[in-house]
């Protein structure tokens, strides 16, 4: 379970690490959905490339036989107020093969301030990893640990 919990830390703090965290909102205010989607969609590349630059090319011990490496984040999307997060990783294991694949995470805008382009969230959780040469009910447990030491909420300023 040690070697899960390492994962999973490594896995949240390089997705959450996606989402820089600056400071959480006193009182999130009723928002537009349609509005929140909109600036997402509008500022999709520069969030992406932000996100990129801060956690692509990373890599996080896990312990001395594995590495996590993440190679990039490939995609921010928005669905109304929902935020979802795909990284591409690799599980660099010295006793076995290698493994690659995907993290998901997602998140629930609770508050969005135009004038300051800046975006907070709360309700992440990590939704799905998946790894090549990984076996299904370790995928689950790095899921399930993932969540459990991911931070809930925080906030992002999109940048011109």
């Amino acid at each position: 379970m040690k070697k899960q919990l390492l994962l999973a830390l490594a896995l949240s703090g390089a997705v959450t690490g996606a989402i820089t965290t600056l400071q959480t909102p006193a009182q999130a205010r009723s928002l537009n959905c349609a509005q929140v989607q909109n600036l997402g969609t509008r500022y999709n590349d520069q969030l992406l490339n932000a996100v990129n630059r801060k956690v692509a090319d990373k890599t996080h011990h896990i312990n001395k036989r594995k590495k996590l490496r993440i190679n990039r984040v490939d995609a921010v999307q928005f669905n109304g107020c929902r935020m979802k997060v795909r990284a591409n990783v690799t599980l660099k294991r010295k006793v076995r093969r290698d493994a690659h694949g995907t993290v998901k995470m997602q998140a629930r805008v609770s508050s969005l301030d135009l004038a300051q382009r800046k975006i907070c969230y709360d309700s992440a959780r990590v939704t799905d990893v998946n790894l090549s040469r990984t076996l299904g009910i370790g995928e689950r447990v790095y899921k399930w640990v993932a969540n459990i030491v991911l931070p809930n909420r925080g906030c992002y300023t999109l940048r011109s």
